[in-house]
């Protein structure tokens, strides 16, 4: 077991926050919240690789995505960008951010743990991309080789950050720049945390202390950080996904399969014979709702009928967080330039 903060050097015992259990890779992990720096971590830390990945976010989910250009990730970094040379993006994914980097005058490189993401990229014509692990693509690139390494949502999937980050100031030019973003620990949750949020996908939570004394201690200078403006949606959101949508679907599985049944209302019928989207067979409620379109339309029309309810509570509360904090955007935005290795 890792018993000491993957972050900063403190030799205090850390702090019991939570346990939580993967259902993908049947194991329970322990949180911990470090008393030096404040950044929450967790035991075990070994990374799952590309297969967990696989399961968790199949690849036809990335499909639907919208236009990079509207990503507010990416429109933070061209907001007040660095100046244009050799840019490393770290989790590159499909390689959009690379290539919007390379119309804005930026030579491109990327780096992702997933193949199937590699492939992705090159078809969006960045070459300059590999997948293969972390440490052996850092050995085979030069040193001082980067003007600029962009870590978006990257850095809380990492299990040991601060051994991270020493991998890529190697890499990095004296005066070169590193971008990160991540979800903002200090974000509003009064209804719960997302799944997204727990080990193995994000080995750490940050605050936006915490990313600022972690990039000084690693001898970096701050240029600019930003908390992402903490919208009426994001609040929204949370109130119809976490407390109205399990309370509906639990009481539709009760109508629809009777008590006591779980998994999701899909599974339920597959195993009944009913193929996924299959047209409604039979009469009454249950034969309708056979038919996944209709039920998706369904949900789709409860939903925007709750908005309609939820958006007055959403606007009130957002408001108080707000005034009572500048820093609980939900993403965070940290742009640092290197000042010493």
């Amino acid at each position: 077991m890792n018993s000491v903060c993957p972050a900063c050097p403190t030799a205090a015992a850390p702090e019991p926050v939570e346990t939580h259990h993967d259902p993908i890779g049947g194991k329970t992990y322990r949180l911990f919240r470090c008393r030096g720096c404040g950044v929450v971590f967790t035991e075990p830390r070994e990374p799952v690789g590309a297969e967990w990945y696989e399961k968790s976010a199949p690849i036809r989910h990335l499909e639907a995505r919208p236009a990079p250009e509207s990503d507010w990730r990416y429109r933070r970094f061209f907001a007040a960008p660095p100046p244009p040379g050799f840019l490393l993006d770290v989790g590159c994914g499909d390689g959009r951010f690379l290539k919007l980097a390379k119309a804005r005058g930026f030579k491109a490189a990327g780096f992702d743990f997933e193949a199937r993401m590699i492939a992705l990229a090159k078809a969006n014509g960045i070459d300059d991309v590999q997948s293969t692990e972390f440490s052996a693509y850092c050995r085979g690139r030069k040193a001082d080789e980067f003007d600029c390494v962009t870590l978006f949502d990257v850095l809380e999937h990492t299990p040991e950050p601060a051994w991270f980050m020493g991998e890529l100031r190697r890499l990095l030019k004296p005066g070169g720049h590193v971008a990160i973003t991540f979800p903002n620990a200090q974000r509003p949750l009064p209804w719960g945390r997302e799944d997204h949020d727990y080990p193995p996908h994000h080995f750490t939570r940050w605050t936006p202390r915490a990313i600022r004394d972690f990039l000084e201690r690693s001898g970096f200078k701050i240029v600019r950080q930003e908390s992402g403006t903490l919208k009426v949606r994001y609040l929204a959101d949370h109130f119809f996904f976490f407390l109205v949508m399990p309370l509906v679907l639990g009481a539709a599985r009760r109508l629809l399969f009777g008590r006591g049944s779980g998994g999701t209302i899909t599974e339920l019928y597959a195993a009944q014979g009913v193929e996924p989207g299959a047209k409604g067979s039979g009469g009454g409620v249950r034969g309708i709702l056979s038919d996944k379109v209709m039920r998706q339309r369904l949900v789709n029309a409860f939903k925007a009928a709750c908005y309609l309810l939820i958006m007055p509570l959403a606007a009130g509360m957002t408001l108080y967080y707000r005034m009572t904090s500048s820093e609980r955007g939900d993403c965070l935005f940290t742009l640092a330039r290197l000042e010493r290795k």
